[in-house]
């Protein structure tokens, strides 16, 4: 299986350059798959964050975000779009009851109302975790001891035993389990380490979850950086594009 993940793109148009991607989006809904509009990568994986920005605008971030959505009606089988923290902050604080802590940096309050519209209009198009055999694709990374620690104690009600971690993930996003929106002190919040939108490089590199390959954005790095615990379980960082085209492709 080939694999393309793409992280944190804030309003950037980037990924449309990338590979067959401007050829892809050419295609009319029927046409979409067949012929000369059959995808090159088996999954196209995008790490959330698609807004906020400090130097696009409000049109551009909203009209990239539609984009992506387009690529991901069009090919629904090979588009993956995860959630990101700065997207959440959108879809789950209704523009007229705002909770203004959970705020991310860049927040458009003017955006507000039109980005929570696109985002709630499309929710089922999203997720958040991505799991294909033992590699795990998550906004920011599963801190191994959140997970065993916080996580399980809080779905341990819930009869998710038998589905892997990414879609144990994916349950409780459902059900909106509290810890999922954790904030580490690293990113000021107040727990000791964040959920799996907002953990830290700092926290995670050297205790991601064991015996998973990870792929993570959220953090920004200089450049696609893995960092091996042992021959079972890594992590990998991809948010660099404001260093360079950062697509990082996988065969699994």
């Amino acid at each position: 299986m080939k694999i393309m993940t793409i992280s944190d793109l804030h309003g950037r148009t980037c990924w449309k350059d990338f590979a067959d991607i401007k050829n892809l989006l050419q295609a009319e809904p029927d046409a979409a798959g067949f012929g000369a509009f059959v995808p090159e990568y088996n999954k196209y994986v995008f790490l959330g964050d698609f807004v906020d920005s400090f130097t696009e605008t409000n049109e551009t971030i909203l009209e990239n975000l539609l984009e992506v959505i387009r690529f991901k009606t069009l090919y629904p089988d090979n588009v993956v779009l995860l959630w990101g923290n700065h997207d959440v902050q959108y879809y789950l604080n209704a523009p007229w009851n705002p909770i203004k802590e959970h705020y991310c940096s860049g927040f458009r309050p003017e955006a507000h109302f039109m980005l929570f519209d696109a985002f709630y209009n499309n929710r089922d198009l999203f997720q958040l975790a991505y799991q294909v055999y033992n590699y795990l694709f998550t906004h920011s990374g599963v801190h191994h001891g959140w997970y065993h620690h916080v996580f399980v104690k809080a779905i341990k009600d819930m009869n998710l035993d038998d589905l892997n971690i990414g879609e144990q993930l994916n349950e409780a996003f459902k059900h909106r389990v509290e810890c999922l929106f954790d904030v580490d002190w690293y990113r000021g919040g107040h727990k000791k380490v964040g959920g799996p939108l907002w953990c830290d490089k700092k926290l995670i590199e050297k205790k991601s979850i064991r015996n998973l390959h990870s792929i993570a954005g959220h953090n920004p790095v200089d450049d696609i950086r893995t960092y091996n615990i042992n021959d079972a379980t890594s992590i990998t960082f991809c948010d660099c594009l404001d260093k360079k085209k950062a697509f990082y492709a996988i065969n699994i």
